[in-house]
């Protein structure tokens, strides 16, 4: 049997879809944290194909381990607490794959996870998780995917349209292989039905290599918005943020934030990409799924509805 968790989430519910693409539903589990918080119509859809949804909360093992009763292989989506609670979450469900017999576990890692010295903070949340996998003796995947188009599109150039048509960023305009979420579900259900080699990383990253300030321009040629990319240093971002109501730490008050994220995760993020870390592309989407990777071009359509306006 094969397992996708946290499919409550955008990543591993396009897992889920790409997985009915490639085996049959009577061989598939989905789990979430809390099955109530799954789109009606996506649990609607799965459970009418037959699939099996099961609730695997990633802070109550002994939940999990009742999930994942039966489990051959399974995908642990990443969860998005950074931090102590991210990495706990992630270590109680290796272990409670090992103790249950879980042959195989993919996991959806981050670009920047294999650097041991001085890893980038988002990252090491990560590499812990992988060093966690390598010592259990479970067969593995690890899927470090890039930063995400849609994430800009979706998220932060709205955001900037309602903060005085100002792109705030402290990317240094270094660029990035930005990649689109659904090709990342397409390698993520490819490893996971056994498409890859066993006990390899992947990186995977779109066909381009882009800055924040190229996207933001994007927006404005797509839209005819009249946007405009401002650089800061880190310190001057975390005060932006702050300003906004935006907690630095995940266990922060979130209640007056406009995003769903703590500002060192967005900072420490765009801190990464100033290092360079992800000034790379591969041919893994190609590799593992046949197609190349969508660019930036084809998929901001999808979010016209997102995008600001002149």
């Amino acid at each position: 049997m094969y397992l996708v968790t946290g499919v409550g989430g955008q990543l591993a519910s396009k897992v889920a879809d790409e997985m009915l693409n490639l085996l049959p539903a009577e061989e598939l589990i989905f789990s979430a944290s809390d099955i109530s918080r799954i789109k009606p119509e996506n649990l609607k859809r799965w459970r009418e194909k037959g699939v099996d949804i099961r609730q695997a909360n990633y802070d109550d093992i002994p939940q999990m381990k009742e999930a994942f009763e039966g489990v051959d292989r399974m995908l642990l989506v990443s969860t998005w607490e950074i931090g102590p609670i991210r990495r706990k979450q992630h270590a109680n469900a290796i272990q409670a794959a090992k103790e249950k017999g879980v042959k195989y576990i993919a996991y959806t890692s981050f670009i920047g996870a294999d650097i041991a010295e001085n890893t980038p903070l988002v990252a090491s949340d990560h590499r812990d998780t992988e060093q966690n996998i390598l010592a259990s003796g479970m067969q593995w995947n690890f899927i470090r995917n890039s930063l995400y188009f849609d994430s800009l599109f979706q998220l932060f150039a709205p955001l900037a349209a309602n903060f005085g048509n100002k792109w705030r960023g402290n990317t240094g305009d270094v660029k990035s292989g930005y990649v689109a979420r659904e090709d990342c579900s397409r390698v993520a259900a490819a490893v996971l039905a056994g498409k890859a080699e066993t006990n390899q990383a992947y990186e995977v990253t779109g066909a381009e290599l882009l800055s924040e300030k190229d996207l933001c321009q994007m927006v404005c040629d797509y839209s005819g918005w009249p946007g405009e990319y401002i650089e800061m240093t880190d310190e001057e971002l975390y005060a932006y943020w702050d300003s906004q109501g935006v907690p630095r730490e995940v266990t922060g008050d979130f209640s007056n934030s406009p995003v769903p994220f703590c500002s060192d995760d967005l900072v420490q993020n765009g801190a990464s990409v100033r290092s360079g870390h992800f000034v790379k592309l591969t041919d893994t989407v190609e590799k593992l799924t046949g197609h190349k990777p969508q660019r930036a071009q084809d998929i901001i359509g999808q979010y016209e509805a997102f995008l600001p306006t002149a």
